[in-house]
């Protein structure tokens, strides 16, 4: 009969990878013991050659598709069930949009079913699996298939063997090997636990400069415990919890030396019960004399005031042992403490590191600052707490290229106010439109004055009349779309906020459709001024081009190469030379007509600790691609500017104002003031950023680098 095992794994949280990494891990044990008996324990590492977004989404929807397959496909056995599953994950994979754009075979898969002593293996592309037995590493054959995306013709060999007592199978990616190397590999399966394992192979992966995929799963195979031996184990660990060392004493201190009186107490009983037994007499019929039964009387009310004593030492005993939740409170602090410690010792290697070694420097401050927050986690509260979060998490704004600005107020805005979009005309003045009265205003950004230029009803050069004001865009005029879809263009004639009227013609037609979504205008270095406009109806986003004597726009041609259902999906356009669409939480780049695949923006630094999560509204830029352009993003959830390189999508650093200061929430428009180049057109110098919110028209400096 076979030895039945117990499986236990170790893998790194989500919260503890790297943020170059896209890998995925994931563990499947069933919930019902049927279904473990006839699939088993199914372990995933799903690794990504590629950083970002898109590819980490990747993954997952590949990890995600094999274990819905494998568990929920009944007609045939472990292998063919698992070669299956793999199969149907590529297939979705390069039929769905997290698949679009992603190089062929760069992600790879290892896949382990463990069902009572049996063990099934599959590995493809960029991963790994190994076997440790008897203290020895059985290497994977480095032939296995390429990665996913593949095509139809992916061929997955799923390897059969038999798992004993005190094997080890660690599934990790190729990445990791290279760097740590199989001798480490080895030797911490063997010697630790699994989850320590994967943690020290991690932090060596780190300390050795690794970066990108980091996906790691390592198992043990041990003898099953039986019910018995299992029932008291569970039983101690309820008792005393994660408390290291030796099994504490029920009690201590005072309590414990009444404890041990009371158990002096019953033993004097025991004795005096034994005493006052009757006894064999030496002689017959003896009489007793008098003092033997005054010692007879004298012992039972010893015996009776013991038994008093007794019930008032319980009574104490019941008072002032701890309960559960005091036995939690006493863990709790001990947590804290450690916690605490461990966070400090943390801060203080990274503030050593900061200058010389910068990645190491950053994987302290957020080791340090995970200590802090499981110490708070617990409940304790103290100054030296705060403190300790302060300086990890300014060393981190450090790191992360996340600075502190400084805020001008240029115009409060009249009473009550609702503003929308916020754009610049060429006389120095910030002009918004309020849709609590539908005005469009302007504000002369150097005294802060705010005047109504344009409102309902307003009459247009050529007798035309506007209708309510509901859209702003800028060309080398303002112009202003009224709510049915005509545009009208505002000239500005001078820098106190006079100006003209004029209304757009479109050739063939009265204005854009009802239904249209964002527009923005661009002028290009060669012809004349273009409006682009996101028609959902049309699933296309049309281009509106100026006649080469000014005097009206063309009839509109489509953009994209294609249409798109996706246009009705678009938050906000963006235009340097190629167009930038703000979709999805995300900015996509198309380019002549096509969305550019290989543009991503990078991910966040701080997403997995000091700000997780982002929500972008608003997008604007400077330059161009060719000439170290970057995009500004408005992050609503932490009241932030955030930067990308134009070229690549990678990031740049982010900026918000101090802790007293709420100046970035509620932004509804905003818009660069370029820096320009340097003499030597190899760098960007620092732009500016006007910005509107119900409270006023403010302005800051970028600043990028030291």
């Amino acid at each position: 009969m076979a030895t039945r095992l117990e499986i236990s794994h170790g893998s790194i949280s989500e919260r503890d990878r790297l943020s170059t990494s896209a890998d995925t891990v994931s563990v499947t044990r069933p919930s019902t013991g049927s279904k473990t008996r006839s699939k088993g324990v199914l372990f995933i590492v799903v690794g990504s050659a590629i950083p970002g977004p898109r590819a980490r989404e990747a993954s997952k929807l590949v990890a995600e598709t094999i274990r819905h397959e494998y568990y929920y496909d009944e007609s045939a056995g472990v292998p063919v069930c698992l070669e299956k599953a793999i199969k149907a994950a590529d297939r979705r994979l390069r039929s769905s949009r997290e698949g679009a754009g992603l190089p062929p075979a760069s992600l790879g898969v290892a896949a382990a079913v463990i069902r009572n002593n049996e063990l099934y293996l599959a590995t493809l592309g960029g991963t790994e699996a190994y076997l440790v037995r008897a203290a020895r590493l059985l290497m994977p054959d480095r032939s296995a298939p390429g990665g996913l995306p593949a095509d139809d013709s992916l061929s997955v060999d799923v390897w059969r063997g038999e798992l004993s007592v005190g094997d080890g199978l660690l599934l990790v990616a190729r990445n990791m090997t290279e760097t740590v190397g199989t001798e480490e590999l080895k030797s911490a399966i063997l010697t630790l636990h699994p989850q320590a394992a994967v943690e020290h192979l991690h932090h060596l992966f780190v300390a050795a400069g690794g970066a990108g995929s980091d996906g790691l799963i390592a198992v043990e195979a041990k003898e099953q415990t039986s019910r018995v031996q299992a029932r008291a184990a569970a039983t101690a660990g309820d008792a005393y919890g994660d408390l290291p060392g030796p099994v504490p004493e029920p009690v201590g201190g005072a309590v414990g030396s009444a404890m041990l009186g009371v158990r002096d107490g019953f033993d004097g009983i025991r004795d005096r019960f034994w005493d006052a037994m009757p006894r064999r007499r030496t002689k017959a019929h003896e009489v007793r004399a008098v003092h033997s039964r005054a010692e007879t009387r004298r012992r039972a009310a010893m015996g009776l005031l013991a038994l008093v004593a007794l019930v008032f030492v319980v009574g104490v005993v019941l008072a002032l042992v701890p309960r559960g939740s005091d036995v939690r409170d006493v863990d709790q602090i001990a947590g804290s403490d450690t916690a605490l410690g461990a966070a400090l010792d943390a801060a203080n290697r990274a503030d050593n590191l900061k200058g010389s070694e910068p990645g190491t420097a950053m994987e302290y401050y957020r080791e340090a600052w995970t200590e802090v927050e499981r110490a708070r986690a617990t409940g304790l509260s103290a100054d030296a707490l705060d403190q300790l979060e302060d300086r990890v998490s300014g060393g981190l704004d450090e790191l992360y290229s996340a600075r502190e600005v400084t805020v001008e107020r240029l115009a409060k805005l009249p009473k009550d106010p609702d503003p929308a979009y916020l754009v610049n005309d060429d006389r120095g003045g910030a002009v918004y439109l309020d849709r609590n009265d539908g005005t469009v205003y302007r504000a002369n950004i150097k005294n802060g004055n705010v005047t109504s230029i344009v409102k309902a009803g307003d009459k247009a050069s050529g007798g035309k009349t506007i209708d309510t004001p509901s859209q702003l865009a800028v060309a080398d005029y303002v112009i202003v779309v009224d709510d049915k879809g005509r545009p009208f263009r505002w000239s500005p004639s001078n820098s106190a906020g006079a100006g003209t009227l004029a209304k757009i013609n479109l050739r063939g037609r009265t204005g854009f459709d009802r239904d249209h979504g964002d527009i923005e205008a661009y002028d290009p270095p060669v012809g004349n001024y273009r409006i682009y406009v996101a028609e959902p109806s049309l699933n296309q986003i049309m281009k509106y081009a100026q006649d080469f004597d000014g005097s009206s726009f063309a009839a509109p041609a489509p953009w994209l190469s294609s249409p798109s259902s996706e246009v009705s999906e678009i938050d906000q356009i963006y235009i340097d030379f190629d167009i930038y669409t703000l979709f999805d939480d995300t900015l996509r780049r198309y380019e002549f007509g096509k969305w550019d695949g290989s543009f991503e923006l990078g991910s966040l630094p701080d997403d997995g600790d000091l700000r997780p999560g982002h929500e972008y509204l608003i997008v604007d830029g400077s330059g161009s691609e060719s000439s170290l352009g970057r995009a500004y993003l408005y992050d609503a959830k932490h009241g932030r500017i955030v930067g990308f390189d134009k070229r690549d999508g990678s990031y740049i650093g982010q900026w918000q104002p101090g802790d007293d200061g709420g100046q970035m929430e509620d932004v509804r428009g905003m818009y660069v003031i370029e820096g320009g180049l340097n003499n030597k057109k190899t760098k960007r110098r620092n732009d500016q950023l006007v910005w509107i919110t119900p409270d006023g028209i403010y302005r800051t400096t970028l600043t990028v680098g030291a």
